[in-house]
């Protein structure tokens, strides 16, 4: 199944990868040449350029991780109902006032684009999708029911 993914976070997927791939590159050769000093038992530097290029390896790979994706226009996205794409106003009961909630991808969520992200397929995510303006659900919360209320819904902002 492929991760649902807004067309600008593609493109800033893409290159932030390069970006990575580029690091990547000049770490190895740092590790090279931290090679060539010698003795790698006490090597430091050849040491810390081999934890670095791990970390890249494996923050590409998890980004790569989501792939097959399926880009979502903006125009194609929805505010009848709450879904992927929507910024989503929800109010807690027994809290003052409503929190805004942007239900959107993984992707979304590792590249930190927007504040209060909620992923599309987390239990909060599902409860909200298809919800309107003015209707409620309930999520268990710690052993407890929690009642929220959509009370708006909007196109996420486009980035541009």
């Amino acid at each position: 199944m492929a991760t649902l993914i807004l067309r600008e976070t593609h493109i800033a997927l893409e290159e932030e990868i390069k970006s990575l791939e580029k690091l990547k590159r000049e770490t190895s050769e740092k590790i090279s040449e931290a090679a060539d000093h010698g003795d790698l038992k006490e090597n430091a530097e050849y040491h810390a350029a081999r934890e670095k290029q791990s970390l890249i390896v494996y923050k590409i790979q998890l980004m790569q991780s989501h792939a097959p994706f399926r880009i979502i226009e903006h125009s194609d996205i929805n505010t009848d109902q709450a879904g992927f794409g929507n910024k989503v106003s929800i109010h807690e009961e027994g809290k003052d006032k409503p929190e805004d909630y942007y239900i959107l991808g993984p992707i979304e969520e590792e590249l930190d684009l927007y504040p209060f992200i909620v992923t599309y397929h987390s239990p909060f995510g599902r409860s909200v999708a298809g919800k309107k303006v003015g209707e409620d659900f309930t999520l268990e919360i710690r052993g407890e029911d929690v009642k929220f209320t959509v009370t708006s819904i909007d196109k996420i902002e486009s980035k541009k």
